[in-house]
């Protein structure tokens, strides 16, 4: 995985409580640690499996699926103490920034207050890109403008789909990993979860913009 940083600038609004930015912030580490780690078990999985590929008898025919399961067989100090496997399904709320070095973490940057204002969150480049995709979906999805535009008796049945379809697109790699659909539905419904805060603040005008900015630029 590319480890270079990139900086997200989320763009804010109005009257923000304590809370409020509690919830967003917590919401945002923990989107970024679930995408995080799914990345970073396909890193690992591919090399377990080029490693056994170049293996002079490998023994079956490899494919991320197939290494996952393998995987999740093998004492955890054979491969990662205390690490495998970095997500399971029935339990994506053990995920936290221990998980991360700490140069992988998801840092605050800057915080400046006002109407309108900014956050600037530093994190892995590759991660920080696919946080900030959910965040634009939301705010395309859920603006005040985009609400006003739907009819009451659909809004809360096409908001719940949108949510599920938002959250499926995050943790498709999961699939791609050999997750079961189990795993995937929960898997799912736990970003569902994070998510509600930040959709809740959009609708109330409160996350304007998401970008990645450069570096050298703020």
């Amino acid at each position: 995985m590319n480890e270079e940083t990139q900086v997200l600038r989320i763009g804010i609004d109005g009257r923000w409580e304590a809370t409020e930015f509690a919830k967003s912030l917590t919401s945002l580490d923990r989107l970024y640690t679930v995408r995080f780690a799914l990345a970073l078990e396909s890193e690992e999985l591919h090399e377990l499996r080029d490693f056994y590929l170049d293996a002079p008898f490998p023994p079956y025919p490899g494919s991320p699926r197939f290494f996952r399961r393998w995987a999740k067989l093998i004492p955890p100090s054979v491969l990662r103490a205390e690490r495998m496997p970095l997500i399971t399904g029935s339990q994506p709320a053990v995920l936290t920034s221990d998980l991360l070095e700490p140069q992988e973490r998801l840092v605050v940057q800057r915080v400046l207050y006002g109407s309108p204002g900014i956050k600037d969150l530093v994190g892995i480049g590759e991660i920080v890109g696919h946080v900030k995709d959910l965040l634009l979906r939301v705010i395309e999805y859920w603006s005040t403008k985009r609400q006003r535009e739907l009819e009451n008796d659909r809004k809360e049945l096409e908001n719940q789909q949108l949510q599920v379809e938002i959250a499926k697109g995050f943790v498709g790699l999961a699939r791609e990993l050999g997750y079961s659909k189990k795993e995937m539905r929960q898997l799912v419904g736990s970003v569902v979860r994070e998510q509600r805060p930040l959709i809740q603040l959009v609708a109330a005008g409160k996350i304007t913009s998401a970008d990645i900015i450069d570096k050298e630029s703020h």
